[in-house]
């Protein structure tokens, strides 16, 4: 598997997890599958860690 693909996947888990941790639901139930890798691709260009920036876009929605 591709490391991008890899990457894409890791995140999307990482971002479901954050977001039934702190509201109850996954991601998919606040955010379309265009919205997660429209995030995804912010993500990359932002260099963050991923829970960092996860953490801090769930925190603002």
């Amino acid at each position: 598997m591709p490391e991008l693909a890899q990457k894409r996947i890791n995140f999307i888990a990482q971002l479901h997890e954050v977001f039934l941790i702190n509201r109850g639901y996954g991601a998919f139930a606040y955010m379309s599958v265009t919205d997660v890798i429209q995030l995804f691709d912010k993500y990359l260009a932002s260099g963050e860690p991923a829970d960092i920036f996860i953490n801090r876009y769930v925190k603002s929605t």
